[in-house]
């Protein structure tokens, strides 16, 4: 049951009350709240409605077309519900420069102000437009564009849609919601209708569901539904928001576009595990909101379906269209939330219902369990991180301003395919493309992709759309059979030019992904220690000197750096590091260095070419450095599993694939190296099997700090303080290295419960921010470190030095000729470190076997990495 709303006759009401019972039960109970607490029950909205209602320009001289920037505020949505109860027009828009081709289109006659005091300034003495007497609400089609193409909604939309969500979502006066969505959107607006006519409030919040705010006012308020689109649930997926519990959730609801059946599963097992049910749901904005909603208890066994419609709406399917194929059609709704019909002109507002059905222009099939599943989009649409984008509207703006393109794109993103202008640069052409796309679309740059090249055609003469969709995914222009190679080349090499395209496919070449966002960061991309310095030199080409932590930064920030550098004259982008002559230092991560130093001391210690130990040991401390500032840097447990588990794939399948070579071929490992646990099962002693005993320590450190930090309340901690949880969980290691070694010998001082604190340690450092936290890490290390080789003080001092160096050095300037070769040595350390043994007997001189095992390790990984990184990406792909 709702607030009482009468338009002009209480009969009227829009989302009128259930009847008098259920308005004397629920007149004391919150309606709006926001998140400090203040609120407005049920009786006191309907009188704040009714006063505020009293503003508005009497219905009796003409109805008004009032144009409302909705906020998530009292002042906003209590204007909104004032409008609908005076009985005027709510044309509803974002609050932002979008509204400008709306507004300049359909001239409204009065405006909110978002003052509490004056809510709202007439424009006009008497009506602009002529309104059908059943319209009561307009919404752009997308939600996001701004097009000027608006849905004509009447009351009967949007009080039986709203009344029907509420009935399939099993809505109470004991639910609470929070506005998790823009009140624009039709979705986010159905949630504000579908609780209050249900007698439930709604939690009024600005804040994004990514931080801790909302999540705050979620727990104290006692918000028991929310809604959310599928780029929500991966953006909390990846916060871990909805693994920490929230007592009084009950229920989230997806819409806004089609989520994987994975994320379907992962999300509602979640859900099963804190409390909470998953409802998912099919609607759009022609259909008041929502057409379809799949039951919280058929979720687990249909993760693929919609669901079946809500109360009082029907569909069918028609598989007459061409594009209809295996028992798949257009959904074709009917009931009484399909729109009056749409409105191009200011004339149209006075049409009446126009529609007795909704094509939906969505492909999908009905099954005998009556449950609706989507395959597809016939043309002409395409969701976007929950938008709906009119890509008819965006091609128009783009041939507004000149260009011939083909707009298309799917979930991932916009793709546009423009034709080259004679005299332009493609470059210029695509950048400037990117960001008019953007802004008719409503979206960031960074999910628009663009080429320059001639658009594909048809033997027809029509555009070949899914291969100029084709053609832009791959970041490679269309050949025409006429085209000479040379200038294919040139198009290539200006479309590969762009910065964005140039990160993507660096990021993504490293990482063996097909596709990159730029809006996520490396480490979310699965980026790791093993190929951030190989991403590192690949981007620094591209912008310069990167900056600290820049793989926990949006890719899309570096796109920016890269175009201020391009802004600067020539003789100053000379002087950038990453940018300048061979004869200019360039910056490095210490870890990067430390790693190089570390592998060639190794090898010539090996080869007896000098007497330098040490190494080895720490190489752990910079692992557990990298550990944590790579994939244990995540916010959920199972994101850390996940980024863990890359890492250790990238380790253990080359070294399980050297050892079982040396198995085989030389009889130099035994099965406890292939399975990585010789520490455990094989020989510590001195000797071939002992060979590979830092990779199986390393391994075992990562496991080791992965579980501890899958503990919950230990999670929380380390999200929260990392420092005091790696020092703590460093000293506490302390323990079995002091006590193992005093009872056993010399060779357990390569085992993991020996040099775990190492890699805790490395851990430490990575966030240790103060000058106060660095002196206390390296006492910690200096404690072990001091007397871990009793008989070996220099190897102590070296190992200590080189922590040292860690924790009070973030990046050492080199000359920029030494940097290619620094970096090429740490992306290789590992496979010189696999390689090394066997070479170094084959090779007798000392120097030649360190260079020629240097030498291997670095080609071997060069064949090697992509490989690897393609299973690591085929064993963890999220939709597996």
């Amino acid at each position: 049951m709702l607030i009482a709303l009468p338009s002009v006759a209480p009969s009227q009401g829009i989302l009128s009350s259930a009847g008098p019972s259920a308005d004397e039960a629920s007149a004391g109970r919150l309606a709006l709240l926001t998140a400090s607490g203040e609120g407005l029950s049920h009786e006191d909205l309907r009188r704040r409605v009714a006063d505020v209602a009293g503003l508005l320009p009497d219905v009796a001289d003409g109805r008004r077309l009032v144009h409302l920037a909705l906020r998530p505020d009292l002042a906003s949505v209590t204007a909104y519900l004032a409008t609908l109860h005076a009985g005027h027009v709510a044309l509803v828009t974002p609050d932002d420069a979008r509204t400008g081709r709306i507004l300049d289109r359909y001239l409204p006659d009065v405006t909110s102000t978002g003052d509490p005091e004056r809510p709202f300034e007439t424009l006009t003495a008497a009506p602009r437009h002529l309104l059908h007497p059943d319209l009561a609400l307009l919404l752009s089609t997308s939600g996001s564009t701004g097009s000027p193409k608006l849905v004509r909604l009447s009351r009967q939309n949007v009080r039986s849609n709203a009344l029907a969500i509420a009935d399939a979502l099993r809505l109470t006066e004991d639910d609470r919601a929070i506005t998790s969505l823009p009140l624009h959107y039709c979705f986010g607006l159905s949630v504000l209708h579908s609780h209050l006519v249900a007698g439930a409030s709604v939690v009024l919040n600005e804040g994004s569901v990514l931080t801790e705010d909302l999540w705050h006012t979620v727990d104290e308020l006692g918000v028991t539904t929310m809604a959310v689109v599928p780029h929500t649930v991966e953006l909390l997926e990846s916060t871990g928001a909805l693994e920490r519990p929230h007592p009084s959730l009950r229920l989230l609801a997806q819409a806004g576009g089609r989520m994987h059946p994975d994320r379907v599963l992962r999300t509602a097992g979640l859900g099963r595990q804190q409390g909470w049910e998953l409802a998912v749901m099919y609607g759009q904005t022609e259909a008041t909101a929502r057409i379809c909603v799949l039951d919280p208890a058929l979720v687990a066994d249909n993760p693929d379906a919609v669901g079946r419609p809500v109360a009082g709406t029907t569909l069918h399917l028609d598989t007459t269209v061409p594009e209809a194929s295996d028992g798949t059609g257009e959904v074709v709704v009917r009931g009484p939330g399909v729109m009056m019909g749409y409105a191009e002109h200011p004339d149209d507002l006075a049409l009446g219902a126009m529609l007795s059905e909704l094509r939906t222009g969505d492909l999908g099939r009905i099954g005998p369990d009556g449950l609706l599943r989507l395959v597809g989009r016939r043309s002409g649409f395409v969701k976007i991180m929950g938008l709906r984008i009119d890509l008819t509207t965006v091609e128009s703006t783009l041939e507004a301003q000149g260009y011939v393109a083909c707009v298309g794109g799917d979930d991932a993103g916009l793709t546009v395919l423009v034709e080259p202008a004679p005299g332009a640069i493609p470059v210029e052409t695509a950048a400037l493309v990117r960001r008019l796309a953007g802004e008719a679309a409503g979206l960031s740059p960074a999910s628009v992709a663009v080429a320059v090249a001639d658009l594909p055609r048809l033997p027809n003469g029509k555009v070949d759309r899914l291969g100029c969709v084709a053609l832009v995914r791959r970041g490679q222009p269309h050949q025409q059979p006429d085209q000479q190679p040379d200038q294919q080349a040139r198009e290539q090499g200006a479309q590969g030019a762009t910065l964005e395209i140039g990160i993507a496919r660096a990021v993504g070449d490293v990482l063996g992904l097909d596709a990159v966002d730029l809006g996520r960061s490396f480490v979310q991309h699965g980026g790791d220690s093993l190929s951030h310095v190989q991403a590192s030199v690949g981007l620094e080409k591209l912008v310069g000197q990167l900056p600290l932590g820049w793989h926990h930064r949006p890719l899309g920030e570096l796109v920016e750096q890269g175009r201020r550098a391009d802004d600067l004259p020539s003789t100053a982008a000379d002087g950038l590091p990453g940018r300048g002559r061979w004869w200019r230092s360039r910056s490095v991560e210490t870890s990067v260095l430390l790693r190089a130093i570390a592998v060639v001391i190794i090898c010539g210690s090996h080869a007896d070419l000098f007497h330098i130990l040490g190494g080895a040991h720490t190489l752990l401390a910079v692992a557990g450095f990298n550990a944590a500032r790579f994939g244990l840097s995540l916010p959920t447990a199972r994101g850390r599993w996940r980024a863990s588990t890359r890492t250790l794939i990238g380790v253990a399948v080359p070294t399980a694939a050297v050892a079982l070579f040396g198995m085989v071929a030389q009889d130099r490992y035994g099965w406890a190296n292939v399975l990585l646990v010789n520490w455990i099962f094989g020989d510590v002693a001195y000797g071939f099997r002992n060979e590979l005993w830092f990779v199986d320590a390393l391994i075992a450190c990562t496991l080791t700090l992965a579980a501890i930090l899958a503990v919950p309340w230990v999670g929380r901690a380390w999200q929260r303080q990392p420092w005091r949880v790696a020092v703590v969980v460093a000293i506490v290691a302390l323990v079995p290295r002091f006590v193992i070694l005093y009872l056993g010998e010399g060779v357990l001082r390569g085992i993991m419960p020996t040099t775990f604190w190492l890699f805790a340690v490395g851990a430490a450092v990575a966030y240790a921010d103060t000058r106060r936290r660095r002196l206390l890490t390296l006492a910690i290390a200096v404690v072990g470190g001091a007397t871990f080789f009793p008989d070996d003080l220099v190897r102590n001092a070296t190992i200590l030095a080189g922590i040292a160096l860690l924790t009070f050095v973030p990046e050492l300037h080199l000359p920029a000729w030494a940097v290619p070769l620094v970096s090429l040595l740490a992306s290789a350390s590992l496979y010189v470190y696999l390689v090394q043994f066997p070479i170094l007997d084959l090779v007798p001189h000392a120097l030649g076997a360190t260079l020629a095992a240097l030498a291997a390790g670095c080609v071997i990984w060069r064949v090697a990495d992509q490989p690897v990184r393609r299973l690591q990406d085929l064993l963890l792909r999220p939709n597996r």
